[in-house]
């Protein structure tokens, strides 16, 4: 059984954490704790609010007081505090800019805030994702390999996606290499059926929008090899994946069976990025912030203009923005680089 002295102990690690956070003199976070994760007058309080409560006896009692409860996080296996932390971790993230200048963006200070609790991959945006089976499905009919364009859906807060996965063989990233691996990959067999015909025409849309979104996303120039996109692998071969959300006209494959991923998306104009952890692989989820509904019509910077007119000109792609949270937001799925581990840890 956890005792008193050992949650005030945690308490004064997380003052020391939340101070060294903020790149703060040490005797600062203590009070900035108390006040703003914890909402009590001081530290002194928020100590005396245990001790005197007993909390030793029972973990229950201190669950009930729900300006403590967070405290119990990693000392107890309780998912629901963990989903209320979610939901409470935006205002705590207010009350310590009411109290201090940040010098940092909101994305890294609710990061930072995570961090206190222990929820390492809250912290760096990473979406557990492991129980997600893909039901992977040939797109083509006329290409000499069957397995060179792949297509899956997901739902993400219960919003179906749709992924794209395009086998590549390359073994140096330039866009040449690229180009010649797709145009290799993608070749047809020798039919002159109007059905073959008529297919070529999409699969040279394909190319076009696949080409398109490669170079809004992908930096295959770049001498750092942190910033190149990691092949996901699918029956051990290499694919690049990219994703989108479905046009309201079109069915979800396999619905009964297709798991939801619960991802919560801050109230916040800066991008969000989240790595999803997919069969022992990984993807990103861009969620990109055009403006809040009660303004009006959301507002496209020429970035997020590039993304709209690549990404999600896909034909089955839904063209214009989705909400959440009262706000408009772009959200589309690409490969991950580690450059996006990085910055999601810095």
């Amino acid at each position: 059984m956890i005792s008193s002295a050992t949650l005030i102990k945690k308490l004064k690690l997380q003052s020391e954490l939340l101070a060294k956070s903020f790149n703060l003199p040490k005797r600062f976070g203590y009070d900035l704790l108390a006040t703003s994760i914890y909402q009590h007058l001081d530290f002194d309080q928020l100590c005396d609010s245990i001790t005197e409560s007993d909390f030793a006896l029972s973990f229950p009692s201190l669950t009930e007081y729900q300006k403590l409860k967070y405290l119990l996080i990693c000392e107890v296996e309780d998912q629901e505090l963990i989903d209320d932390l979610h939901n409470e971790i935006e205002n705590m993230a207010l009350r310590l800019e009411e109290l201090v200048i940040i010098n940092i963006s909101k994305i890294h200070t609710i990061s930072n805030i995570y961090k206190l609790f222990g929820l390492e991959n809250e912290s760096k945006y990473i979406i557990d994702a492991e129980h997600i089976e893909l039901d992977w499905q040939t797109c083509f009919d006329s290409v000499q390999d069957q397995q060179v364009v792949l297509g899956s859906d997901l739902l993400i807060n219960e919003i179906p996606f749709r992924l794209i996965a395009t086998k590549v063989q390359f073994d140096e990233y330039t866009v040449d290499n690229f180009k010649h691996s797709l145009n290799t990959s993608l070749a047809q067999i020798d039919d002159p059926s109007l059905k073959s015909r008529q297919e070529k025409l999409q699969i040279n849309e394909y190319l076009d929008w696949l080409v398109d979104s490669c170079n809004c996303f992908t930096n295959f120039e770049s001498n750092n090899p942190d910033q190149h996109p990691v092949f996901f692998k699918i029956n051990n071969l290499n694919y690049f994946v990219y994703g989108f959300p479905l046009a309201p006209h079109m069915t979800i494959s396999n619905n009964d069976n297709c798991t939801n991923i619960n991802i919560q998306i801050k109230d916040t104009s800066e991008k969000q990025t989240f790595i999803l952890n997919i069969n022992q692989e990984r993807l990103v989820l861009d969620c990109m912030f055009l403006g809040k509904t009660c303004e009006g019509d959301s507002f496209f910077t020429p970035k997020n203009q590039w993304v709209k007119d690549t990404v999600l000109t896909h034909h089955d792609a839904c063209g214009f923005p989705i909400v959440f949270n009262n706000t408009y937001y772009l959200l589309i799925i690409r490969p991950f680089s580690h450059i996006d581990f990085l910055e999601n840890t810095l």
